[in-house]
């Protein structure tokens, strides 16, 4: 055998490079999960940046997350609708693509579109970076003086609300009471009986706790401020000793303030250039879970589209933050808002929700930053700057299925199945060796190559491995043993007719080779239609099998036909 023979060339080039598209693969599925925190700890993308250059792992096998959502595309006029789903497909595949690796979406039907998030357990996260509309605007907050007028109307109107509420229960209170009275009346024995006992305990039969109305959660101040008497003022500039209507609320009081808010008799008191607004996420204040409330300025003063250079990164007291640039006319419009308006809190809103509200310390040009809350983490930040980068979604969405998706096969049945898959492999290569001696290890040797060349080629393109892939390289399995039967099968037949070892070895590969390509061009045809035709797990199927088969058919006739070149010289035959 002469190293300048092409097959010897062109099997070693392959296999350098298979090494190379495989080892990312083989270093992510070597590694401990003690060694993948370390590397987390260390470096946080230096895992994320491995996964994504290894083999991926399918929903069915790793489990996650599963999101089907529905674009509201009636509320988009007709040009805008057109490519609308297909541009919100792209936004939410640039968000989650630095999350996770090997995250499946597609469009389903005219308006839906299926996220798959393999490995992905967090659905809250899930849910905020898929379904975020990711508006970003900037606003200033009112003045006091406005909040609290504002406040004092709407208070008035919650408590004239709160006490005619309590004046209908009151008066199906009485009618229920009367009702019991007349029929006690009837029993002149119980009256009597009650009448001594009241005596007694020095007490009457007349329920005292009834002629008061009292709400007994609520303090008389309470009663008349039902909405002010719930807000701490939180907001408030150190330098110029003015507060400004930001409140912190309790968790707790959290829904019946929104409920007050949303009365038809509330809304009429909230002028239609103010807003209120809560806060993204509860911070903890004073040892207790609260929500800011805001009362801004409906105008929009900035838009987040104009921001550059996105980035997470953490202040000067660790806390986490984001960054941008801006330039041009953008720079300009943003450094003459902040120049007019030093000392006052501006709201930077996420979707109509509050990121934070920080005081103006003087004109920004170039570069600025947004902070986030006290309770936010690295994690909140990176989340935001991610869907800033992607981009607002063209049409707002809404979440109709959300699942958490546990391994189908779970970690158990995936270990005892590749465990079940070596030993069959490993009873596949005896019985080859067995029958066919020293021909049929050679045919172990190109089904190695196989197999080897089949990962790395998932691996080199970033495919993803699911359980109908698996089956495609079980069957590949089977077509690559197949093949290598067939010619030695065809060998045997001619040595039998006394023909010398090289006549028989051409002469088996030669006939072979018709049958054997008609069966893997037959199965690369259907494996083909597959693809065109089918979806989701079906493609993951078709490709495996395509390029399972195509090294098939170059193993069998590259690889083992170059080891019998050599065997050529052999006056008999291991077969």
């Amino acid at each position: 055998m002469q190293l300048s023979n092409w097959r010897v060339v062109v099997t070693l080039i392959l296999l350098v490079l298979a090494v190379m598209a495989f080892w990312n693969t083989f270093k992510l599925w070597t590694l401990s999960p003690e060694d993948k925190a370390a590397m987390v700890e260390k470096d946080p993308g230096s895992l994320t940046t491995l996964e994504q250059k290894a083999i991926r792992l399918g929903l069915d096998l790793q489990g996650g997350i599963h999101v089907v959502l529905r674009v509201k595309l009636e509320e988009l006029n007709e040009a805008e609708r057109e490519d609308a789903v297909e541009r919100a497909i792209q936004i939410i595949r640039n968000r989650i693509d630095d999350i996770v690796t090997e995250s499946q979406i597609h469009k389903q039907g005219n308006d839906r579109i299926v996220v798959d998030l393999p490995g992905f357990t967090d659905a809250s996260r899930a849910e905020q970076l898929i379904g975020q509309t990711a508006l970003l605007e900037f606003k200033m907050v009112e003045s006091a003086e406005n909040a609290n007028l504002i406040i004092s109307r709407i208070d008035s109107v919650i408590a004239a609300y709160e006490r005619a509420k309590a004046g209908e229960t009151e008066e199906e209170s009485t009618d229920a009471d009367s009702l019991a009275l007349t029929t006690e009346d009837n029993d002149t024995s119980k009256i009597k009986t009650s009448d001594i006992l009241a005596e007694l305990m020095g007490d009457s039969l007349v329920d005292t706790a009834g002629l008061f109305d009292f709400d007994e959660t609520l303090s008389l101040s309470e009663n008349d401020r039902p909405l002010s008497s719930r807000l701490d003022p939180i907001l408030f500039n150190n330098r110029t000793g003015i507060s400004w209507p930001g409140f912190a609320v309790n968790k707790d009081q959290k829904a019946l303030i929104v409920r007050w808010l949303n009365l038809p008799e509330t809304k009429k008191q909230i002028p239609i250039d103010v807003q209120f607004a809560w806060s993204t996420r509860s911070q903890i204040t004073n040892q207790r879970e609260v929500y800011y409330l805001y009362i801004l300025k409906r105008k929009v003063q900035f838009l987040g589209k104009f921001l550059e250079g996105i980035a997470p990164s953490r202040d000067n007291f660790g806390g986490p933050m984001v960054q941008f640039r801006l330039s041009g006319d953008a720079s300009a419009r943003f450094a003459q808002l902040t120049g007019a308006n030093i000392d006052k809190p501006m709201a930077i809103l996420l979707d109509d929700k509050v990121e934070s509200a920080p005081m103006i310390q003087g004109k920004i040009r170039g570069s600025g930053q947004i902070t986030m809350g006290s309770s936010a983490t690295f994690e909140n930040a990176r989340d935001l700057s991610i869907v800033l980068k992607a981009g607002a979604l063209p049409a707002p969405v809404e979440i109709i299925e959300k699942n958490v998706v546990g391994a189908t096969l779970g970690a158990d049945s995936i270990k005892k199945g590749f465990f079940s898959s070596l030993i069959g492999l490993a009873l596949v290569f005896m019985y080859i060796a067995v029958y066919y001696r020293l021909s049929g290890i050679i045919a172990n040797i190109g089904l190695v190559f196989n197999i080897f060349f089949l990962l790395a080629f998932m691996a080199a393109v970033g495919a993803t491995l699911t359980m109908p892939g698996i089956a495609g390289i079980i069957l590949t399995i089977g077509i690559s043993i197949d093949a290598n039967i067939l010619i030695f099968e065809r060998i045997r037949e001619e040595l039998r007719t006394g023909k010398t070892v090289r006549a028989s070895i051409d002469a088996g590969y030669n006939r072979a080779f018709i049958a054997i390509f008609d069966s893997h061009v037959t199965t690369l045809i259907t494996a083909g239609a597959l693809f065109l035709l089918g979806s989701g797990p079906i493609k993951g199927f078709a490709v495996t099998l395509f390029v399972g088969v195509s090294i098939s058919l170059y193993t069998a006739y590259v690889i083992t036909k170059q080891i019998f070149e050599v065997r050529k010289s052999y006056k008999t035959l291991s077969i």
